[in-house]
Order: C-alpha cells, then sequence, then structure tokens
C-alpha cells in the first residue's frame, strides 16, 4: 500500500531533505506516490535522477484542462460531498476575499488530487510545509472521506517560520485538528505549533529531527591547508538568511587583517541586494557567487571549506548547518528558532546573536584563528549529527507513525509517545 507526498515543489534543489525522506520510506518497502503543485524548475531537473522524480510525479499546475475535468467529474458524481467540502474551505478562509478566492483554488487542486488518490488506492496523504501542501491534503482527504467507503486519513510536517507567519492564511488551528499527525522539525517548531493549536491535539505532535544522508556528506579526513580562511554559506538568497550581516562581518575581518574569503551557494529573490551590498562594502574581489548546487557539489563546496556560516534571523533545522558538521567543518550560526538545538554554543558550533554584525565578526574571527577550537567544534559536530540526525534512523520513526495509520491503530494513545521517538 502506498501514500500520497503532497508538496510545492519535485524535484528541487533546495528541497532535498523531502526527496531523501521519499528515497528511505521507499527503502524501507513504503511506496511514495509524489504529487507537486508546481512544475520544477529547468536548474531542478539536471541529473538523470531528477528526471527520474520529475517522470514519476503528478503536477497539478500542468494542465487546466486535466484540472477542470477532475472538478468537473467530483462534482458531477457527488455534488452534495463537494459542496461541504468547498463551504470547509471558504469558512476557513475567515471572510477575507482574497484569501477565499484561495480557498476555491485550493478546494480546486484537492478534488484533482483526490481524484487521483481514487486511481491510485491512496489511503493516507502526507504534506510538507504547513500552507498550502497542507491546506490541499487536507481538503482532499475531506473529499475522500465524503464520497469513498473507505476511510483515508492524512499527516503534514511543519518546518520553519514560514508556516507560521500567518495564522490566518495557514489555520493550523483546523489542520491540527484533522490531521491524524503532525511532524514538526524540531522542539521549537513543536512550541510555535502549540502556541496556536488547541492543548487537545498536542498529542498528534511528534518531533521527528531532519536527517541526511551521512553516506553523501562523510567527515573529510583533513581540513584545507591555505593562509586565508574560505567562509561557505549554503542558504536560499532572501533576507532572512541574513547574508547583509555576514557580508558586513566579512568587512569588519578584513579590516581587522583576517584576509578571509566568502562562497555564497544559493539561489533566491534577495541575490540582487546581496550582489548589491557587496559591491557597496568593496568585496567584490572576496566574495563569489555560485548559485544553486546539487548536493555532491555542496558537499565538494563544504569539504573545502574552513568555517560554514549561516546568520539566519529565523530558521526551523537548517539541513545546511547539519551537512557542514557531518563534513566537519566549524559552523558559526545564530542562537535563533531551532538551530540552538543543533548547533550548541561552545560544543558543536558558535552561535551568535541574529543581526549583530560585531558578535558575528568575533565568532568567524575566533574560528579562523584557533585551530584547537576548529578540530574540538568538528569532532562534537560530527557526532552529534550522527546521534540526532541520521536519516535512516530517524525514517525510522516517521514510518512507524505511517503503519500506525494505515494499519489503522492510530497515532493517539500509542505507546511510541512524542518523548519516545525523539
Amino acid at each position: 500500500m502506498q501514500i500520497a507526498y503532497i508538496m510545492t515543489h519535485y524535484p528541487r534543489v533546495a528541497l532535498t531533505f523531502i526527496s531523501g525522506e521519499i528515497d528511505a520510506m521507499e527503502r524501507k518497502e513504503l511506496p511514495i506516490l509524489p504529487i507537486a503543485l508546481n512544475l520544477p524548475d529547468e536548474a531542478d531537473v539536471t541529473s538523470d535522477e531528477a528526471h527520474q522524480r520529475q517522470a514519476r510525479t503528478t503536477y497539478l499546475k500542468s494542465s487546466k484542462l486535466q484540472l477542470g475535468l477532475s472538478l468537473f467529474g467530483m462534482v458531477l458524481a457527488h455534488p452534495i460531498a463537494m459542496l461541504c467540502v468547498l463551504w470547509i474551505a471558504i469558512r476557513s478562509a475567515r471572510m477575507d476575499l482574497n484569501l477565499v478566492i484561495r480557498r476555491i483554488a485550493h478546494f480546486c487542486y484537492a478534488a484533482q488530487t483526490a481524484r487521483h488518490c481514487q486511481a491510485n488506492s491512496i489511503r493516507h496523504l502526507h504534506a510538507h510545509f504547513g500552507q498550502t501542501p497542507a491546506t490541499i491534503a487536507w481538503l482532499a482527504c475531506e473529499i475522500l472521506n465524503r464520497t469513498s467507503s473507505q476511510r483515508t486519513s492524512w499527516s503534514f510536517t511543519i518546518h520553519g517560520f514560514q508556516d507560521f507567519v500567518d495564522d490566518a492564511i495557514a489555520r493550523l488551528d483546523l489542520k491540527a485538528a484533522s490531521a491524524a499527525f503532525i511532524v514538526c522539525i524540531s522542539d521549537y517548531t513543536k512550541s510555535q505549533l502549540c502556541r496556536v493549536t488547541d492543548p487537545q491535539y498536542w498529542n498528534r505532535f511528534h518531533v521527528i529531527k531532519c536527517g541526511i544522508d551521512l553516506d553523501a556528506f562523510p567527515l573529510r579526513t583533513a581540513p584545507p591547508d591555505r593562509s586565508a580562511p574560505r567562509i561557505v554559506s549554503v542558504a536560499r538568497l532572501s533576507p532572512e538568511k541574513g547574508h547583509l550581516i555576514l557580508l558586513n562581518a566579512l568587512r569588519m575581518l578584513l579590516d581587522d587583517g583576517v584576509q578571509a574569503d566568502l562562497q555564497i551557494i544559493g539561489a533566491g529573490p534577495f541575490e540582487a541586494a546581496i550582489r548589491h551590498e557587496s559591491t557597496h562594502l568593496g568585496l567584490d574581489d572576496r566574495v563569489t557567487f555560485s548559485g544553486e548546487l546539487l548536493p555532491a557539489d555542496v558537499a565538494r563546496a563544504l569539504a573545502d571549506a574552513d568555517v560554514f556560516c549561516l546568520p539566519s534571523f529565523s530558521e526551523g533545522l537548517p539541513v545546511s548547518v547539519m551537512e557542514a558538521m557531518a563534513i566537519g567543518v566549524p559552523v558559526v550560526s545564530t542562537w535563533i528558532s531551532g538551530i540552538p538545538e543543533l548547533a550548541v554554543n561552545d560544543v558543536t558550533a558558535l552561535t551568535v546573536p541574529a543581526s549583530n554584525v560585531e558578535a558575528l565578526a568575533k565568532a568567524l574571527k575566533k574560528v579562523a584563528v584557533d585551530g584547537k577550537l576548529r578540530t574540538a567544534l568538528a569532532r562534537n559536530a560530527r557526532t552529534e549529527v550522527e546521534r540526532m540526525h541520521n536519516i535512516a534512523a530517524n525514517s525510522e520513526k516517521l514510518l512507524f507513525l505511517f503503519q500506525s495509520v494505515l494499519n489503522e491503530v492510530g497515532v493517539t494513545g500509542s505507546p511510541y509517545t512524542t518523548s519516545s521517538i525523539q
């Protein structure tokens, strides 16, 4: 029996943790039916593996004709049920006209998803991220349970601040009441979900931390030997990642006599602003923009780094930090959101207050000049990633939840509690 995964994009270079999770589930003989809202960008489909992922994925926005036929067929066959679910969707918008329009669109995609799930005998849907994918999975499950004699359940994984940016849009309160379980990628994420939901549903929240394939990010045999330390940052180029703070910290390092270089890996809407700041600070000869790289290329870049830096203002539990720690690159980051659960100051990393240029520059200099500190941080970090973020081990916890639902045991009241699967 397979389950459906609902996502915004698939495959996507920036979301390799999802493809890794799908691969882990299928290695454990739980087939996954990928359903994505958007077609992938060309840059995300450059390998044979990515082409294979694309070929097996259903894309909800790929054909307006198919969308219309699916909706018409479902309404024609089950008019009362479909009207009931449409009303649920509209009511969740709280009379906000723009949101009502979005919810109607979500309902249409949910109808297409439900029809596809019926054709493939899907009994459980799982969404990644608490906004649109979770809304579509929720409404699709409502449709399936009103149009079929078989029970269908759903769940979702909640990640970072994007899922909590607007409670009125996300309606996590309604989703928590409907979902069989919710996976939280960090204790911080769980706390934010508790903040906006009824306590009677908190026993459905399970902390299963993101994991990586440790074989793909092996511990390097030796750090690079160079006079000018290379700082690497891997993140989406968006305001909350703190790239402007990093550039200003680099300027301070150079002015203090530390001849460091910076490699920025990633793409996003803030790239022009970051490049402008680099030029403004006179850093163009010190900063390299590498764009979005494939995971293997990211691993090579990290293995050649002296320091990894992620100066974010908000995060869930950043996979890029896990990857750097796994390879043995000393990490400098910020003590916000879920980061301290992974990057423990003076143990597995150095962490500083977000947006504090002086503190970031001081931490980067400390790592750059102290070889014993770099060695200790790298050793402790690798141990922590092996202990808490091995995708092979963490996927077992997720598999248990899926099997509990598929076997109609139910997660609520299961002896496999939140605390026991952390």
